[in-house]
């Protein structure tokens, strides 16, 4: 048989001296067109698994083991090996697109500085080519090159991540949760990508994720890892059909409890219990709301190109919700879901239109009429897709949690 591409042998992390193992024992192999799901509830150690594989760890974490990638240590690479290593032999597709993209360089500048540093021999016009084919391929127009990060939705963000890893054809994809923000097609349309890459140009994956349904329709072999080990590998076909361990039968039964159809339905309540009527105030109402973005381009593009370049993230949108109703608002990513719910934040002032706001504290009040009125978070929360857009790494859990209670109770004695 022929040696693995990528393995792992008894590997064990812990974060700090002294405290215990996130990853314990663990051990796999990845061969050449191999595509492995790495399947847990969060928190197992998936994703320490994956940095502690390439090294991402910071030194203060106490590694044991052997990682191998075809037939030579990762721990023993020099700092020059490991820069190879990382980017042209393995990549790594992070959950937090924002962890791999600067703020202050355009997409196009990204993925140049990838191809510059790892293949200096390109020329300018060979790297912007192979650039922008690899942009498409995950459906990110050429228009959009000169953008910044920010001006991109959090599932653009994410294939643009996928984009610069894939730009330096490595032998092995390590993909973290890489569909999380993405929408069900655009997620079909990547994982059928890289399952093509990996027939086509030999190449290895790891899926980390906790998609069952998304592991079992794209990996031929998947490892089920609690607390740190992994208690369970084989084929996709033979764990999901005849579970061995105990943790595999309880996750592959929550999930298939999650699929059952149910034609149950909860009756809308307010708070005090009364059922919502149809006369209730509405609690948001939006009118004709508008946010749409130029794009900026230099003045001879403007002056050869004449077309409409201006994003219409959210369109002349209308709704209305009262107390007790819960809205679903699905979209593909890059449809303006969340510019909508960051400019009835006021996060983002709108182009036109009204977001109207209501609460059992307040009278009804218009952005419109008065932008600062929405600004603050007293009747109104937002829950990010990603925690580290609202968290702040210098400050722990605790303070974290406090801080807002002890603003909103200081402006209630202010108001008091």
């Amino acid at each position: 048989m022929s040696e693995p591409l990528f393995s792992v042998e008894n590997l064990h992390v812990a974060y700090h001296k002294g405290q215990r193992n996130v990853v314990d024992g663990v051990s796999f192999e990845v061969r050449a067109g191999d595509r492995l799901g790495l399947v847990g509830e969060s928190g197992c150690g998936k994703s320490t698994l994956g940095r502690a594989a390439m090294r991402l760890l910071s030194d203060d974490a106490q590694v044991g083991g052997q990682v191998k990638f075809q037939g030579r240590s990762v721990f023993d690479l020099s700092p020059s090996e490991l820069r190879r290593f990382r980017g042209e032999a393995v990549a790594l597709i992070f959950q937090d697109p924002m962890t791999r993209l600067d703020p202050l360089m355009t997409i196009g500048e990204h993925c140049l500085e990838t191809l510059k540093a790892h293949e200096p021999s390109l020329s300018a016009q060979q790297a912007k080519q192979r650039a922008i084919d690899t942009l498409k391929s995950v459906k990110i127009p050429e228009s959009r090159w000169a953008q910044f990060p920010h001006e991109f939705s959090g599932g653009m963000r994410q294939r643009v991540a996928i984009a610069l890893a894939l730009l330096l054809n490595p032998r092995l994809m390590v993909a973290d949760e890489p569909t999380t923000s993405l929408d069900v097609t655009v997620s079909a349309q990547i994982l059928q990508e890289l399952t093509r890459l990996c027939t086509e140009r030999e190449m290895g994956l790891i899926l980390i994720s906790h998609d069952l349904a998304m592991v079992a329709e794209y990996c031929d072999r998947i490892a089920v890892m609690y607390d740190g080990k992994i208690v369970e590998t084989g084929t996709t076909q033979s764990v999901f059909q005849n579970p061995q361990h105990e943790y595999t039968r309880s996750l592959i039964g929550a999930a298939l409890h999650l699929q059952k159809k149910t034609d149950t339905r909860r009756e809308a309540h307010l708070p005090d219990g009364e059922p919502v009527s149809s006369d209730t105030v509405p609690i948001l109402r939006l009118r004709n709301l508008r946010q749409h973005f130029a794009l900026e381009r230099n003045w001879m593009a403007q002056w050869f190109d004449r077309s409409d370049q201006t994003i219409r993230a959210v369109d002349d949108i209308n709704l209305e919700l009262s107390t007790g109703e819960i809205l679903g608002l699905v979209g593909e990513s890059g449809c303006g879901k969340s510019t909508l719910s960051r400019t009835i934040l006021q996060l983002l002032h709108p182009t036109s239109g009204e977001v109207e706001f209501w609460s059992r504290l307040d009278p009804p009040r218009s952005s419109a009429a008065s932008p600062a009125a929405s600004s603050d978070s007293d009747g109104v929360s937002r829950s990010s897709r990603l925690p580290q857009s609202t968290n702040d790494d210098r400050a722990k859990c605790v303070r974290s949690l406090v801080h807002p209670s002890v603003g909103f109770a200081r402006r209630s004695q202010t108001a008091g």
